[in-house]
């Protein structure tokens, strides 16, 4: 590096001389040793920017010692090209008075760039004339590896959250594919059991009546104790068969598969009307037709929870179901006006489906691709389905269980 020096040495150590006196001032040589003793750079130039001093720090920093540095202009010594311009905005701002501080790149002796916390401020005579600019610099390279190793401790730990959190979403989806499954199962073997207690035991019901229709008919036969009890069979063996239709029917309906959702819903709805002595509104569009089993099983399953849920908790004496088609969805509605549900309860049910029956309901609905919401005050509670028409239809094909 080739600088030019437009004073004698002699005329820059008179200066050095002069500025040094300055700093002592009425402190003695208390204020030199303080700069001296500084763990910052404390650079001294005069206005055009040719350095009259250097304190030790400036020299560990930088690598360049005072003798060879002073007298040479700053900006040829810790000012590389590429920050050249910048710099000299900065010195143009400090000769109008302004002082300067920012983090700037310095250059070393070795060709290195620093990172540093500069502070530029102009020296003033007695007069209030800038006869001289006094830089402090801070070494902010440590500061900046720590930022850095922040920085990609940060982007790691994100990494893993990323990791994990794709990990956690992966395992909850497998959860609810397998509780749908479970559902799925569930449903198949109720539909197999009301199978069996239809045609099997209902049929040997059937048998035990007739054979107690052809004693019946010799009970002239009988004392009065055994035509009594003959009577009271007759009796026991019509309501055990009632008892068993009703289960056959609540565990899994023939008419869902035979007839289809509507009917379904209607005799459910007209045998719940019956029992509970719920006044249950019904609408369902003509229009509806055949969904998938798996969208027809869902829709009777929240019904049936739903009525339950108002006969037990809401106090209602009226429901409404509502199924409707709204362009690609099947929307589902169950509305009653009872007391609600209480705000504290809700706000679980809402967040994690708190109780069984809600927690099922959802986790059918959502396999299916949609979205059950609730909302409850105290004049009464709705709770509504959206399910994609079309990947309902696309679901389970019917299939009879033997």
């Amino acid at each position: 590096m080739t600088v030019t020096v437009n004073r004698s040495s002699q005329s820059l150590k008179s200066t050095q001389r002069s500025e040094t006196t300055e700093l002592n001032g009425a402190g003695g040589l208390s204020d030199m040793k303080v700069l001296q003793a500084l763990n910052a750079a404390v650079i001294i130039t005069d206005v055009a920017g040719l350095v009259t001093y250097w304190n030790p720090f400036a020299e560990k920093l930088y690598g360049w010692t005072s003798e060879e540095v002073v007298g040479h202009s700053i900006m040829g010594i810790t000012v590389a090209t590429e920050t050249a311009e910048e710099a000299a905005q900065h010195m143009a701002q400090l000769q109008t008075g302004e002082s300067w501080a920012g983090e700037f790149g310095v250059r070393c002796r070795d060709g290195k760039f620093l990172p540093a916390l500069v502070t530029l401020s102009p020296l003033r005579d007695d007069t209030g004339d800038t006869v001289g600019i006094v830089g402090i610099s801070q070494d902010l390279s440590g500061r900046k590896q720590v930022e850095e190793q922040l920085r990609a401790a940060q982007a790691e730990l994100e990494r893993r959250v990323e990791e994990r959190t794709e990990e956690l979403r992966k395992a909850n989806a497998s959860l609810r594919d397998l509780s749908a499954r479970l559902l799925q199962i569930r449903d198949q073997e109720a539909r197999r059991l009301a199978r069996e207690l239809h045609d099997s035991v209902g049929q040997m019901l059937a048998a035990i009546g007739m054979n107690l229709a052809t004693v019946q008919s010799q009970a002239g036969k009988l004392d009065q104790a055994g035509a009594l009890a003959v009577a009271d069979n007759n009796v026991l063996v019509k309501q055990i068969s009632d008892e068993i239709r009703t289960i056959s029917y609540l565990l899994h309906p023939p008419m869902l598969d035979e007839g289809g959702l509507a009917s379904a819903l209607q005799w459910y709805v007209d045998g719940f009307r019956t029992r509970s002595k719920i006044q249950v509104e019904l609408e369902v569009p003509p229009d509806l037709g055949r969904l998938s089993a798996d969208m027809e099983t869902t829709i009777f399953r929240m019904v049936q929870e739903c009525l339950t849920n108002i006969h037990r908790h809401s106090g209602s004496k009226t429901a409404v179901i509502r199924v409707s088609k709204q362009g690609t969805q099947i929307l589902v509605a169950a509305e009653d006006s009872g007391v609600g549900i209480p705000q504290e309860k809700l706000g679980l049910t809402l967040e994690g489906w708190s109780g069984v029956g809600f927690r099922g309901m959802a986790e059918r609905i959502r396999h299916l691709g949609g979205k059950l919401e609730i909302r409850s005050t105290n004049a009464g509670t709705v709770v509504t389905a959206k399910l994609p028409l079309e990947r309902g239809n696309g679901f389970e094909k019917r299939e009879d269980v033997a």
